[in-house]
């Protein structure tokens, strides 16, 4: 099945870019362009959803910010095409999957469909198989600023009251409780990481020692391995210890 997408942005010369580089992508079929977001907001509402829309973020009359809360509900995938990196916050808070930075290259739009659809047809995957070895989080507090959080360097990811607590082996850092499940469905989706409570999920490579159902990891952090998780945390370790060779028998 071909991935079904929509474009609108108020520039047709962007618009003109964008279709110029779906063509170069098989798997990418083009339902329809607006350069009007009133009148895509009007079609759209009453349409079928689609996999990917592709939303101009500074357009007259409605903001892609808005038109994408209102229509959020009517794609799979929502990725951002802007010219102002300034916009990447609030592309979190209405739960965009990419953003694409004005002027991008056919490198870079290639790369952002393939984290989407690594097989270009089925589930999404927000890790790429290739050099992406990162995301960016909203700090609390910190008036919109994002920070880039390294896979390789990520310790543990925690529900932290009304936060999320992000340790890695430099900073710990807090972001916004809202985004916890699309981070969990994320790290679940990743070989290197594993849950070990409603709460909590860590790297597998910085477990240091396992007590009882206390895991340590570096610097110096641990937490419980919650009774849910047992079991799955037993096979990760059962399928972890050495393997013995297998004895010839002397007298064959």
């Amino acid at each position: 099945m071909p991935i079904s997408c929509i474009a609108i942005d108020d520039d047709p010369h962007a618009l003109e870019s964008l279709i110029a580089y779906m063509d170069k992508l098989p798997d990418l079929k083009l339902i329809k362009t607006f350069t009007e977001p009133l009148k895509a907001l009007a079609e759209i509402s009453v349409s079928n959803p689609v996999d990917i829309i592709f939303m101009d973020v500074e357009m007259p009359s409605l903001s892609g910010l808005e038109l994408a809360g209102l229509l959020r509900q009517k794609t799979k995938h929502l990725v951002f095409t802007t010219a102002h990196a300034r916009y990447a916050i609030d592309a979190f808070k209405v739960e965009a999957d990419a953003y694409l930075l004005k002027p991008y290259s056919i490198l870079h739009f290639t790369k952002t469909i393939n984290n989407l659809y690594p097989t270009g047809k089925e589930a999404p995957n927000m890790f790429s198989v290739s050099d992406e070895y990162f995301f960016y989080i909203p700090l609390q507090g910190e008036n919109g600023n994002l920070v880039r959080i390294d896979l390789n360097e990520l310790i543990a990811v925690e529900e932290f009251g009304e936060d999320i607590r992000f340790k890695t082996i430099k900073n710990t850092f807090l972001s916004s409780r809202s985004n916890f499940i699309k981070t969990l469905k994320m790290l679940k989706k990743h070989s290197a990481f594993i849950q070990i409570s409603h709460t909590v999920v860590i790297a597998k490579q910085h477990i240091k020692s396992v007590l009882g159902n206390k895991i340590f990891l570096s610097e110096e952090t641990s937490f419980t391995l919650s009774p849910t998780h047992e079991a799955h945390f037993a096979d990760f370790v059962k399928n972890n210890f050495p393997q013995e060779e297998q004895k010839s028998d002397p007298t064959t």
